[in-house]
């Protein structure tokens, strides 16, 4: 059933599927659905004995406190009213906080009893505001946006093998997933803990799963979870997800499915997700210059925006797969030049090519448009004349850089390659 949230622009219908899976005694997965918050966690418990449950309850309970309290709603509220760059610096700050709470009441409660020594949880976290769903993000967990067009993966796993994609280490381009891939980053696991915070613009039709590695593991092909995903209303894809992931795996398995309803506040916006200075910079973009508006909007549809800060380095593969970044605001350092504004990184891996060597450098703090190479593939296979006009100026710029690095170059202002 549809029904109205607080700070947020459009119904929402949730469906929740929980499944102990064929050979687990207890249930370690948790979740937390609160509409009345525009709140939708999962959490997967890990330790002995019950010890992966205590840290998944204690993870929720801290999340749930935190985004309830007055000062979460102030946050929220001015978010709300006044979308700009530093009311959404001021969400995402509040969710790290958030997940850095949920991670020292686990530690704690961990140190205050031997038998809960060493337990832990990922979580995932989607809040709904406005006409946007932030998340924030530790662990192997996942958040997917089901579209039309594409299915969008929009969490990193915090797994060795993926962590060391990311980071350019080894090839993006071997299997997808590990068994037994180490799990590096979750709730619990030490006194500092890394939180991945991201927003997406949603619209009517769209999906969102929180799931845990329970669901995405034995399922494993993206095409097989979004054909599961679109299935149905809300609860019969979260229970076809569940069921399907429990007839090949073994662990706890849960799925939350959000689907975003009709709208019922109107705002006079050009754009759901992006400012218009940042519209002139993605159509300032090699990939975009020249293209019709309703196909830039529609390319658009799969990119997720990200902020790095200073020193950072930007990922050459996130979510399991190689991906491609434009610019929107900063300065980075990539293939010894200084790009900005419009510039396009990693533009090979849109066709699947996986340069190597050194990763551009944030100089200073960027906010970039990610796109998956499978993203990209899935929009493009569903829209040839998209796919023509991308691969043709994607093509033109290849051609271009071919001896000149990964990025092509909008000088910054007052500086030079």
């Amino acid at each position: 059933m549809f029904q109205i949230l607080p700070r947020f622009d459009y119904r929402v219908d949730c469906g929740v599927a929980q499944s102990l899976g064929p050979v687990r005694e207890t249930q370690e997965d948790a979740i937390l659905s609160a509409p009345e918050h525009g709140l939708f966690v999962v959490a997967d418990g890990m330790g002995g004995h019950a010890a992966g449950e205590v840290a998944s309850a204690l993870a929720l309970e801290a999340v749930r406190d935190q985004l309830a309290d007055r000062r979460a709603l102030r946050v929220a509220e001015a978010y709300v009213t006044a979308p700009d760059l530093g009311a959404r610096r001021r969400v995402f700050a509040l969710l790290r906080q958030v997940v850095e709470g949920a991670n020292r009441a686990v530690r704690e409660r961990a140190g205050a009893d031997e038998a809960l020594r060493g337990m832990g949880t990922t979580l995932d976290v989607v809040w709904l505001l406005r006409g946007h769903a932030f998340l924030a993000h530790a662990g192997d967990g996942r958040v997917y946006l089901a579209r039309a067009s594409a299915v969008l993966q929009l969490t990193q796993d915090h797994g060795e093998l993926d962590t060391l994609r990311s980071e350019g280490r080894v090839s993006p381009l071997g299997r997808r997933r590990a068994a037994g891939d180490r799990l590096l980053n979750a709730v619990g696991l030490a006194d500092e803990i890394t939180v991945d915070t991201s927003f997406v613009a949603v619209g009517r039709g769209d999906r969102l799963l929180l799931c845990t590695d329970g669901v995405h593991g034995p399922l494993g092909d993206e095409a097989r979870l979004g054909e599961l995903l679109r299935r149905g209303d809300a609860r019969a894809a979260s229970s076809a997800l569940v069921h399907a992931a429990c007839e090949r795996g073994r662990d706890n398995a849960t799925a939350v499915v959000l689907e975003i309803g009709e709208r019922f506040v109107s705002r006079a916006e050009a754009h759901p997700q992006l400012a218009s200075a940042d519209l002139e910079s993605v159509r300032a973009s090699p990939l975009f210059a020249g293209m019709p508006p309703a196909q830039v909007w529609a390319a658009l549809s799969i990119a997720v925006e990200v902020e790095l800060g200073v020193e950072a380095t930007v990922p050459c593969a996130v979510a399991s797969d190689l991906v491609t970044y434009v610019v929107l605001e900063g300065i980075i350092a990539a293939g010894g030049r200084r790009v900005a504004a419009g510039a396009l990184l990693f533009p090979e891996s849109l066709v699947g090519v996986w340069s190597g060597g050194a990763l551009p450098r944030v100089e200073e703090p960027a906010r970039l448009l990610r796109f998956r190479q499978d993203d990209f593939l899935e929009i493009c296979d569903g829209d040839p004349a998209l796919s023509a006009a991308l691969h043709r100026r994607l093509a033109a710029h290849l051609a271009r850089a071919s001896g000149g690095g990964r990025a092509s170059v909008p000088p910054p202002p007052g500086g030079a390659a």
